[in-house]
């Protein structure tokens, strides 16, 4: 199992989880070349601590990843924010020093593998007999080596992979693979680096699941990471107002706050973001409550990002009235994030109520490929909203992550990266 497959529950209530990100996997795997979109705030992803407060959530969004179906609602007895801050630096510590001798095996497999390769062998199966390593090392740096573009897979069921155009000329020696993979993946001292670096954490995602701001303690925690010079970013689903505002009175914000915007409109927002069945459906408070959170973000002292997480066929709709609540909340960014296929999120169609399909029924998976943007159709959508890029101003995109951030009322276009001597 990789590391980032691995969820750790933190403190002795067990409300909050560490999970080691796959971009900061990635970023270790490849010696920092491979970053996810928060690299265009400065922050490189080996540095980053994945993690939430409360896994639970007070709501259930057709779209989340995580088991909305299942998940608590509620929690009475809280943990230390000094102790959670502890062990999540602990967790990311230890991971990274497991990770350090399997990113080197990864490197020396991504070599052997493109010797054999070379000769013409391409089926995943004889690769990793020829190699002698397992199927699941031999499928991991494939994939790392198809990432970097070195190798192309052959088949949908990833059985079956060939090296790229350029490299088909003839068979390999061993120095001549090595040369590649440290000229587009990694080398061997880069991965040693970044995993040095990566001792010290500079910054903590407090997003990874459930509802942060459930968390009462939530600005204690954020403060405990300021005093560790590591920054914060917190993504909330804007329901819990009263946080926010008493985090500005104690002058705990994060350094940057998502507030997720779900839909243009109310109506849209209570289908959207609450399962058919129902498990724990919004209503018109929860649309108020975001309303409100929306109308502090320009009061904040941080810097604010409202998210548009958004739904091919479900909430890519009415982007004037995107426009005409950003203007009116005028946070520093913008950001339109498509809808992510992972986790529990293929059950979006039996929590909108679209199909009769069984949770359980790989169908599902298939069926959630319809509603998830490609990035030309996220950048559209952003054109759209921000008419042209002439009121909201192109920042950044990201075709991996299918991101597009605009610029809002953020001071200064020309940098976004984060100050982080004056801003922590």
């Amino acid at each position: 199992m990789h590391p980032s497959q691995k969820e750790i529950l933190i403190g002795k209530y067990k409300h909050a989880a560490y999970k080691m990100c796959y971009w900061t996997e990635q970023s270790l795997r490849t010696g920092g070349r491979r970053q996810c979109y928060k690299h265009g705030f400065g922050i490189k992803s080996h540095l980053c601590i994945q993690s939430t407060s409360f896994q639970g959530c007070n709501i259930a969004c057709s779209f989340c990843w995580r088991d909305v179906e299942g998940r608590q609602h509620s929690f009475q007895k809280t943990d230390e924010p000094d102790e959670i801050a502890e062990q999540l630096i602990e967790e990311q510590t230890l991971v990274i020093e497991r990770s350090l001798p399997e990113a080197l095996s990864n490197y020396e497999n991504m070599i052997m593998l493109v010797c054999e390769l070379s000769k013409g062998n391409s089926k995943l199966s004889d690769l990793a007999e020829q190699c002698k390593i397992s199927r699941q090392k031999t499928e991991d740096a494939l994939i790392d080596l198809k990432n970097s573009g070195v190798v192309e897979q052959k088949t949908p069921d990833r059985k079956s992979y060939s090296l790229s155009k350029k490299y088909k000329t003839k068979e390999l020696f061993f120095d001549e693979s090595r040369d590649i993979v440290e000229k587009f993946v990694a080398s061997k001292e880069d991965i040693i680096d970044v995993h040095l670096e990566a001792a010290k954490p500079k910054h903590v995602a407090i997003s990874y699941d459930g509802e942060p701001t459930m968390y009462t303690r939530i600005g204690e925690l954020i403060d405990e990471f300021s005093h560790r010079g590591i920054s914060t970013f917190v993504v909330t689903n804007g329901t819990f107002p009263e946080r926010i505002m008493e985090m500005k009175e104690n002058g705990t914000l994060p350094t940057q706050l998502y507030v997720t915007l779900a839909a243009p409109d109310k109506e849209t927002y209570l289908r959207v973001c609450s399962s058919v069945k129902p498990y724990f459906p919004v209503h018109d408070d929860h649309w108020d409550r975001l309303n409100r959170t929306l109308g502090l973000l320009s009061s904040l002292s941080c810097r604010t990002v409202v998210r548009i997480t958004s739904v091919r066929g479900v909430n890519m709709i009415k982007p004037e009235l995107y426009r005409e609540k950003m203007q009116k909340a005028n946070p520093s960014f913008l950001e339109v994030k498509g809808f992510s296929i992972s986790g529990n999120a293929p059950r979006i169609s039996e929590r909108l109520g679209e199909t009769n399909l069984r949770a359980s029924d790989p169908a599902l998976y298939k069926i959630a490929f319809q509603y998830a943007p490609t990035h030309q159709e996220i950048m559209d959508f952003a054109r759209a909203i921000s008419m042209d890029f002439t009121k909201f101003p192109l920042i950044s995109e990201s075709k991996l992550n299918r991101q597009v951030l605009m610029n809002v009322g953020w001071h200064n276009p020309s940098s976004v990266g984060i100050d982080f001597a004056s801003e922590i």
